[in-house]
């Protein structure tokens, strides 16, 4: 009888147990205020087994017993380990230690800031808005390293860790990626976007290639737009300020099917009158824009999500102010910073339509694995008009059309053991078809004065040195002959009509000498034949020529670049602390490049004198001249790194790339080399003090093979130098980035950046020979920038908080070009900014704010570019920079 009570007692133990087993558990992961949370890992202990929240927080696991014990953890909350039961309400409390961190997905998978063991700066959609950054050069004054010169958003140069990327030739290739969403938006003239209702701003630093692709050569700045969530929530602000500063932004969150499919309308809107007034009509350095963007989510069951974005942004900006530094305009002063006179007055503008379209779509097989795909199609077309000359005079009228579509397609997947690897495999597609065409009008009558007189004076007193006359006559002849006429007098422009008489005045001075009536053939009759034939040919070609009074020419180049890519990229951890992380990038690239230039219907005489062709500036092509060239390619990383409590030690070795150019030109055709990169860094970071310090330190050393730039270059064909990419050999750098963020109490904090960046290139090249720009400094890099700031947030009674944000940031001596020179220079400035406030709540779901910002707010004077196209013709010209700007802003939500 005992034996049967033992026998029944264990087969019910056993049904009872293999019944628990088969038992499915499901619950809920919410915050401390009840929002659902997505995307919590959830463990059984000791085990592989787990799966992750849904949107709705919501969870399932198959095959739980009521013994089993789970772990839930998410990125910025604690930890909980809770036995399984079903119908379970997890709570998740925020950890604070990492309050100073931030979420990325630098590495395509979520992570702290602290934890990616690479150097990378980000800000939160939140501190975007705390520190009131509403376009992409603001972030220069908060991110160590990173430099953004925004002459106009069809011209703006990327600078990180002393290289700059700013390249408008549709066939030159980037050095710093932009990403939006993991679309490329590199394309200089494709690239600037305006910054509103944002997750966040990651900007990577060193070569990149691995994570963002070969254009990441130096870095990447990944902008993370929000994107719908799961509740109904709206919120408009709207401010007013200097210079008739009209702004507005907002969106309007909507699930039109509860936990299947959300919408998200953002739009921004930002209008204010240029801050230099052109004499001759209208004024320069103002802004207008317009964009829009829609934003939907569906989930197609528990584990897959698809985003389509759709944006949209019209730019109608004034002119840019490029302001001769020779010439000051009528009763002004050549001072960047104050009135100009641009001869085509409201003929300057800067129109650009940008837009593009994104799916995103993630699927999970299981707790380890997911699959991502991302596909993206951008356009841009744009219309710049623009004074080259910087005066009065209609001496060189440019406008710059440029056009692209790309279209990018990337698969990856990504898997994660939840113990002691994780990783990414994938292959993408690269497509881009871009155009810049370049229409020139010239007024030959007043180039003649400032550029073409001397260059004639220059080639007739060559000349003349061989008729053996004392080189104090020639001189005086030569004077006489070009007189030194200023382009503009008081302001107001000289035209010279005709060539002076060059035969009878040499003809009179000869004779007048002699004491006797000379003609030419008689004057040079010791020079050889051929010699004088040349001679008395040019000076009777020239002599009383008329002077065109109008003259158009221009040129057109494209790029049509392919590439295709194969990635991957992982992490293993050696220990609980100590890990390595590996990857590699494969590239097959396709680049074509085109030149056309027409020959103009206004033929100039001095191009046909001096270049056998009827343009001035631009070599006529024998209709569109196309080169192509293939190019396979590896970029890669290796990295260790040691995490200890939220600390990060880490170090690493890493190659970067930029493609190589394809430069078509009628006399030739120049194969730039790719552009190589070996990178040594090593760093740490993390939160000491009770998380109350957040710090980081990085130091780096960079060598480069066939350092690509652009300097002034003599072209066949051409009167002028032009602008081309050139190979400048070796280079390296070296710098230091420091970060620190103090939370002195809960409601105020401290933050401090500091950078330095000696970059320069080297004495000799690869080759041992002498370099052009051997020790000079890489342009747009200053030596040392600084910045700090406070942010101080005071609750009040009554459910009302007052807050004040002042930072101060400085930068040293800038160089425009990388020949250093002097006077195309900046000398080192500080500026600050501030923002104030008060933000209150109106209920429990209704809030608002009202506060007044202040930047630049000491009004510093300084320039932002020097040199520009004026400078092909000898007439730099410099663009200032923005002067205080004060306002204020009301902002309104639930």
């Amino acid at each position: 009888m005992k034996f049967i009570h033992v026998f029944f007692g264990f087969l019910f133990f056993w049904t009872f147990s293999i019944s628990a087993q088969q038992q499915t558990i499901s619950g809920t992961v919410v915050d401390e205020k009840g929002n659902p949370l997505a995307g919590v890992n959830i463990l059984l202990k000791g085990s592989f087994t787990g799966t992750s929240s849904n949107q709705e927080g919501k969870f399932s696991l198959n095959k739980i017993t009521s013994q089993d014990l789970l772990v839930f953890s998410f990125l910025g909350y604690l930890p909980v380990e809770k036995k399984a039961e079903n119908k379970m309400k997890i709570i998740l409390k925020e950890d604070a230690q990492m309050l100073n961190e931030v979420v990325v997905t630098t590495q395509k998978r979520t992570q702290s800031n602290i934890e990616v063991p690479i150097a990378v700066s980000a800000l939160s959609g939140d501190n975007l808005l705390k520190l009131n950054i509403q376009q992409l050069d603001e972030l220069s004054e908060y991110i160590p390293g990173m430099q953004m010169q925004l002459q106009s958003p069809n011209n703006p140069g990327y600078v990180i860790r002393g290289v700059t990327s700013d390249d408008g030739d549709s066939r030159s290739q980037p050095r710093v990626s932009v990403f939006q969403d993991g679309v490329s938006i590199s394309r200089s003239r494709g690239s600037v976007v305006e910054l509103y209702d944002l997750e966040r701003i990651e900007v990577v630093k060193g070569p990149q290639g691995t994570l963002f692709g070969r254009g990441a050569e130096i870095g990447a700045l990944h902008i993370v737009r929000q994107k719908p969530v799961n509740k109904l929530s709206a919120e408009l602000m709207a401010g007013y300020g200097s210079h008739n500063q009209k702004l507005a932004t907002g969106y309007i969150n909507t699930p039109l099917i509860k936990n299947k499919l959300l919408n998200r309308f953002a739009f921004n809107y930002n209008d204010r009158d240029g801050f230099i007034k052109n004499l001759s009509g209208g004024d320069l350095n103002g802004k207008s824009v317009w964009s829009f963007r829609n934003s939907t989510r569906l989930f197609g069951g528990e584990n897959t999500i698809a985003d389509l974005v759709l944006d949209y942004q019209y730019d109608n900006y004034p002119g840019t102010s490029f302001k001769n530094g020779q010439y000051a305009p009528t009763g002004g002063d050549t001072d960047p910073n104050s009135m100009a006179d641009l001869e085509q007055g409201e003929n300057l503008y800067i129109k650009r339509h940008l837009g593009g379209t994104l799916l995103s779509i993630n699927h999970r097989f299981n707790g380890n694995w997911e699959l991502s795909s991302i596909s993206g199609f951008r356009a841009f077309d744009s219309d710049e008009s623009f004074d080259a000359d910087g005066t009065a005079a209609p001496i060189l009228w440019v406008s710059e059309k440029a056009k692209g579509k790309q279209f990018s397609q990337e698969f990856r997947f990504n898997y994660d053991n939840k113990d002691n690897f994780s990783g990414f495999l994938g292959a993408s597609y690269f497509y881009e078809n871009g155009s810049q065409e370049v229409p020139m009008r010239i007024n030959e009558q007043s180039l003649y004065p400032t550029y073409i007189s001397p260059v004639l004076k220059n080639m007739l007193t060559q000349q003349f040195s061989a008729t053996g006359l004392p080189a104090e006559q020639i001189t005086a002849i030569s004077d006489m002959l070009f007189p030194d006429t200023p382009p503009l007098t008081n302001g107001k422009p000289n035209y010279v009509t005709n060539i002076s008489d060059i035969r009878t005045i040499l003809e009179q001075v000869f004779s007048a000498q002699m004491g006797m009536p000379l003609k030419l053939e008689q004057i040079f009759a010791q020079l050889p034949a051929e010699t004088q034939k040349q001679l008395i040919g040019t000076i009777d070609l020239l002599s009383n020529h008329p002077i065109n009074a109008y003259h158009e020419e221009g040129y057109k180049n494209t790029g049509i670049n392919t590439a295709t890519e194969f990635f991957a990229d992982g992490t293993y951890k050696i220990t609980p602390n100590l890990g390595i992380t590996a990857g590699i990038r494969l590239s097959y690239e396709n680049q074509k490049g085109s030149y056309e230039a027409k020959a103009s219907e206004q033929p100039s005489i001095f191009g046909l004198l001096m270049n056998q062709s009827p343009n001035l500036l631009n070599p006529v092509s024998d209709g569109k001249i196309t080169a192509s060239k293939d190019y396979f390619s590896y970029v890669g990383r290796l990295v260790m790194n040691y995490m200890f409590d939220r600390n990060n030690i880490y170090a690493s070795v890493s190659r970067g790339r930029r493609p190589g150019v394809v430069y078509v030109l009628p006399a030739k055709t120049t194969y730039l080399q790719p552009e190589i990169i070996w990178s040594y860094e090593a760093g740490i970071k993390g939160n000491i003090l009770n998380s109350r310090l957040n710090y980081d330190l990085t130091a780096y050393y960079y060598d480069w093979n066939h350092f690509q730039t652009t300097s002034l270059t003599t072209v066949e064909g051409s009167l002028t130098p032009q602008y081309l990419s050139n190979d400048a050999g070796k280079a390296h750098s070296f710098g230091i980035e420091t970060g620190l963020r103090y939370r002195l109490l809960p409601q105020l904090s401290i933050f401090s950046n500091y950078a330095y960046i000696d970059g320069e290139f080297a004495d000799k090249d690869e080759d041992g020979n002498p370099q052009e720009y051997a020790g000079n400094r890489f342009r747009l890099t200053p030596k040392h920038t600084f910045s700090a700031g406070i942010d101080a947030t005071i609750a009040l009674k009554g459910k009302q908080t007052i807050f004040l944000r002042p930072s101060y940031s400085y930068k040293s001596k800038v160089y425009f070009e990388d020949d250093n020179t002097e006077l195309l220079s900046q000398e080192g400035y500080g500026i600050f900014n501030y923002t104030a406030g008060i933000g209150f709540k109106m209920n429990k779901n209704l809030y608002g704010e009202i506060s007044t910002y202040g930047k630049n707010v000491l009004n510093k004077k300084f320039i932002i570019d020097a040199g520009n196209s004026g400078n092909t013709i000898g007439m730099p010209t410099f663009i200032g920079g923005s002067p205080s700007q004060f306002g204020v802003q009301f902002k309104i939500g639930f």
